[in-house]
Formats: C-alpha cells, sequence, structure tokens
C-alpha cells in the first residue's frame, strides 16, 4: 500500500508501515529527523498523489476531554486539530471527483474518524486503530462528510 503519514516529521510512524512492506511517505512542514522518503510541505497540496491510507497526527491530540484536567488549557490546540480535519476534508471535496455509484453526492467525499490518547500514554496499536473505526463509522451513519472524534 501507498502510505501517507501527515504532519509527522520523526519517521517513527513512516518506518513502522516501511518495515511491513508499505510504500510509506511521513509529510510535514518540518524537515524529517530520520532520514527516508519525506515530503517536507502542506499535505494538503499531495493529497491527489494516489495514496491508498493516510494516518493524519492533527496539529495537536487534545481532541477528546477524557477527565483531563489540564483540558480546560487546551482550546486552541483543540480549535486546530479540528480546523485540520475540516481543511483535509474540503481539500478532498474540493477535487470534486465523479462519484456515480453515490446514494449521498454526485463526487467523492471523505467521513473522518478520529482517535485520540493522552499525551505519555501509550495504547495497543489495535485499540487506538479500533477508536478511529468506530469514529469513522459514526461519521458515515450521521450521513458521511462528516468528522467524529473519540
Amino acid at each position: 500500500m501507498k502510505i501517507l503519514i501527515a504532519c509527522e516529521y520523526s519517521g517513527k510512524v513512516r518506518d513502522a508501515f516501511k518495515a511491513r512492506g508499505h510504500d510509506a511517505w511521513s509529510c510535514d512542514l518540518l524537515p524529517t529527523d530520520v532520514e527516508g522518503q519525506h515530503i517536507q510541505g502542506d499535505v494538503l497540496d499531495v493529497l491527489d498523489q494516489g495514496w491508498d491510507l493516510m494516518i493524519a497526527h492533527p496539529p495537536c491530540t487534545h481532541l477528546a476531554v477524557s477527565g483531563a484536567r489540564w483540558f480546560k488549557d487546551k482550546k486552541q490546540e483543540q480549535h486546530e486539530a479540528l480546523e485540520f480535519a475540516n481543511k483535509l476534508r474540503n481539500a478532498v471535496n474540493a477535487l470534486n471527483i465523479e462519484h456515480k455509484a453515490s446514494l449521498n453526492a454526485d463526487h467523492i467525499t471523505i467521513s473522518i474518524g478520529i482517535a485520540t490518547t493522552q499525551s505519555g500514554k501509550v495504547y495497543a496499536e489495535q485499540a487506538l486503530l479500533e477508536e478511529a473505526d468506530l469514529g469513522l463509522y459514526a461519521a458515515k451513519d450521521a450521513g458521511r462528510d462528516r468528522i467524529v472524534a473519540r
């Protein structure tokens, strides 16, 4: 699979997918910390390059309150992360790729499921993917072309 890891300069996620045999690329405004396939620039400029999968790390991972005391101080970061997801959704809509089989729209749209974790807390990869999946299906059930953060 051709995979884009958006908003990642460390190369860790990119290299993990590469080790599993994928054509993985990282993309960030910053140069990569570790030499490898990396696009330095705005991810919105490379959405149309034939990716099979994109994993996006928004500007901040603080999208869920989760009972955290510090969350009240993270309103700006939450806003920026949701703004990024909306820019991504709008960029796909702007491509205006025809979708004749869709009952929802005449062009391709995306629904986004966002899974989050507290900084410094380690979750099993599968559990985080399952959370994102649940968000994705909730977005589709709500009418598609939506974003759901869990």
